[in-house]
């Protein structure tokens, strides 16, 4: 997706604001960033289906290892619980 950055004013109260700091801190991301991030997370569950993100260089390369993937090496994947499937992996 191709970033067009354009300057907002929002008004929230002081306890919100202060909450939304304490969190974005939490999850190492600006205050502006953690906000676009909250609405777009909820413009994706909710409103706008279709908002879609281009995937990263590393998630990239792995849909692309999963794709070079042989059905043999799946075969071998134990789901029968958590503990079974990341021995088996």
């Amino acid at each position: 997706m191709a970033t067009n950055i354009q300057m907002s004013t929002i008004s929230l109260s002081a306890d919100i604001k202060d909450m939304a700091m304490e969190s974005a801190k939490k999850v190492h991301r600006s205050l502006s960033n953690y906000i676009e991030y909250l609405i777009l997370k909820d413009a994706q569950a909710h409103t706008f289906p279709e908002v879609y993100r281009e995937p990263n260089d590393e998630t990239i390369e792995a849909m692309e290892e999963a794709l070079r993937m042989s059905s043999s090496d799946v075969e071998d994947i134990d789901l029968s619980s958590n503990e079974s499937f990341l021995k088996s992996i």
